[in-house]
């Protein structure tokens, strides 16, 4: 019935539109906290200029991301596993930084659309400098900003925008997003 197809035709189409956007159903906040412990490896690697670390951080990463579903099940994986693997073999950290925000902004959208399952306080942070003054976030486990576009050139630049998700049993007492906002025009000790 040609009904029946056009209609199976456009469902489809929606869905693949939809995937782009919104995390698969498929991403369990379990896996996310499993993406988000060599994350944050990676990122303390690049704020101390690490680029060793940073690698080995990538390849555990990588290694994670083949314990969730498939990528035919969760598209957003795709492009992770793309950028883990230029970090894992890159051999400049500004490489690695550039793959780094990619990953960063993906992860954001992930523990906003799917969360956690509670293991540690994920909190975002936004570096308006970063990348030619465009601006990039990222996310850590605490509220203690360390820089991992600029490093040690200027490793406290940034705000602490909100926390995303909070350790279960953890600190109760966060008040989501405004504790921290006070400090965000704080740009001292830039050297621009």
């Amino acid at each position: 019935n040609m009904n029946t197809k056009l209609t199976t035709i456009i469902i489809m189409a929606f869905f693949s539109a939809v995937s782009l956007f919104a995390h698969s159903k498929a991403i369990k906040p379990a896996y996310v906290d499993m993406l988000l412990t060599p994350y944050f490896g990676l990122q303390e690697a690049l704020a101390g200029d690490d680029l060793e670390k940073a690698k080995a951080s990538a390849a555990t990463f990588k290694e994670m991301l083949g314990h969730g579903p498939s990528h035919d099940e969760a598209p957003s994986l795709v492009v992770l596993n793309e950028e883990a693997t230029k970090i894992a073999s890159a051999s400049d950290i500004k490489v690695a930084r550039t793959s780094f925000h990619v990953i960063s902004k993906s992860l954001v959208e992930m523990v906003e659309h799917v969360g956690t399952s509670g293991k540690s306080d994920v909190v975002k942070m936004y570096c308006p400098m970063a990348f030619n003054n465009k601006g990039g976030a990222w996310l850590q486990s605490s509220s203690e900003l360390t820089n991992p576009y600029y490093g040690s050139m200027m490793y406290k630049c940034g705000s602490v925008q909100e926390t995303l998700a909070a350790a279960i049993g953890g600190h109760g007492d966060h008040d989501h997003g405004k504790e921290e906002m006070k400090n965000a025009h704080d740009h001292s000790g830039h050297n621009h």
